[in-house]
């Protein structure tokens, strides 16, 4: 028996993939052909997609004679296209002056998917205050690097700028307090 031409093989297959799609379309169940052994699977293409989400929250401060830690840090906003989410993390700065560097970690978690981030501590990273005694307002700026992600941010990459304020009460070492916050960041993250 002679075997069919490669092209009507071809035609063949996308009729019967056009045909499996609209049944699926219809209701009906469809299952993926079977992968052959020792056939490697198909990987994602990573593609790029925009980021940018405000949060509300409560940080609280932990200062020190020589530094000032944010021992919890949790606010809430919507990412546009997947929902509410909820930001997380923790910091520190070592203020000499009244603009001055800090690093910290966190994460942003959604229904549809989480991402983990980092801040280190460099010149991108400053939290000015307006004035030189408390109590002030701190402006915050900087940059965040997304190391990963899951969900609909599967193995994300990327910077997220990062802008907010709080306010803060005292300085002197040993007082903690709980300052409300606003934080807004924007990106563009490369996923799988």
């Amino acid at each position: 028996m002679k075997a069919p031409p490669a092209r009507k093989l071809l035609a063949a297959a996308a009729l019967v993939g056009s045909v499996g799609l609209v049944a699926a379309g219809a209701g009906a169940a469809v299952t993926p052909p079977a992968r052959p052994s020792g056939a490697p699977m198909a990987l994602a293409t990573p593609h790029v997609i925009a980021f940018r989400a405000t949060y509300h929250g409560t940080m609280s401060l932990l200062w020190s004679s020589s530094s000032v830690k944010v021992t919890s840090l949790v606010g809430t906003g919507s990412i546009p296209g997947v929902g509410a989410s909820t930001l997380r993390g923790t910091g520190i700065s070592s203020p000499s002056s009244t603009c001055d560097p800090f690093s910290g970690s966190g994460s942003i978690t959604a229904a549809k998917g989480a991402l983990v981030l980092r801040v280190v501590s460099s010149a991108k990273q400053s939290a000015c205050a307006s004035g030189s005694a408390a109590p002030t307002t701190v402006s915050v700026k900087g940059v965040a690097t997304v190391l990963t992600g899951r969900g609909i941010y599967l193995a994300a990459k990327g910077n997220l700028a990062i802008s907010g304020s709080f306010s803060i009460q005292s300085t002197a070492a040993g007082s903690k307090e709980s300052d409300q916050f606003t934080a807004t960041l924007v990106g563009k993250l490369t996923v799988k």
